[in-house]
């Protein structure tokens, strides 16, 4: 059985990781086709690549890896990146109520404030390596597992004529995702993800080196650095539009 889940919950993995490439290349190569429009914008899709960078990164390689080491510096590193590289998109690109409906909106808002507040407790909590072990493959991979699956059942609704005919779509695509999200805690709770791992008692704690603190720091302070100068120069170039947009003629000298 623990095969099985292990292969469907790759298969929505990858399917999840393969429409955040494919959007990234739709942004560069042919913004027409993308479904969130604002990505069309060279700058907000710069923004979006290297937020899909971070989340791939936490989630295959430091998450697994601090697991693995027991290592509180590179997991919580991780995951503060992760939090660094989602704000502008939370806070400028969101279009989820425009893209699936107010219903999925609304969900995706109230599971945002609480998964902040689950790793906010969690962290608050003396250091137990199956809740870190649960927030990775349950929360974080969350963000590949649903993408597929809310993308297809889009479809069902993604012009007023087909919403009109079925107005049950979004229904259905918010019960499938809340239910991969309820499914997602039971299989990962219950350790049958083949490759997801809690590591055993007799794995000692990962003591950092002083280099290893310097790059966590260096590099999470790097990125936010790169955030705010690129989200600045995103804010600049939306009012630039909107100046170009509403420029008068200018006034004939005679």
């Amino acid at each position: 059985m623990k095969i099985v889940i292990t292969v469907l919950y790759t298969i929505l993995l990858v399917w999840g990781f393969s429409v955040g490439a494919r959007q990234i290349y739709q942004g560069f190569k042919r913004p027409r086709e993308l479904l969130n429009p604002l990505f069309a914008n060279r700058i907000a899709i710069r923004l979006f690549t290297v937020h899909i960078i971070v989340v791939t990164s936490d989630l295959f390689l430091i998450g697994p890896f601090a697991i693995a080491n027991k290592s509180t510096l590179w997991y919580w590193g991780g995951r503060i990146a992760l939090l660094i590289s989602s704000m502008p998109i939370v806070a400028f690109f969101n279009r989820n109520p425009q893209s699936f409906g107010k219903l999925i909106g609304r969900w995706v808002v109230f599971r945002n404030f609480f998964e902040y507040a689950l790793h906010i407790l969690v962290a608050a909590l003396a250091v137990n390596w199956f809740y870190y072990y649960l927030l990775l493959w349950w929360l974080v991979a969350y963000r590949y597992l649903d993408v597929g699956p809310r993308r297809a059942l889009q479809k069902l609704y993604n012009t007023p004529e087909k919403k009109a005919a079925r107005p049950w779509a979004p229904w259905l695509n918010w019960g499938v995702i809340v239910a991969l999200y309820i499914l997602a805690f039971i299989v990962v709770y219950n350790q049958q993800i083949l490759f997801a791992q809690v590591p055993g008692p007799e794995v000692p704690a990962h003591v950092p080196a002083r280099w290893e603190v310097a790059l966590v720091v260096g590099g999470n302070l790097g990125l936010v650095i790169f955030t705010w100068v690129t989200t600045r120069k995103y804010t600049d170039s939306r009012l630039a539009e909107v100046a170009g947009e509403h420029a008068t003629i200018p006034a004939s000298k005679y």
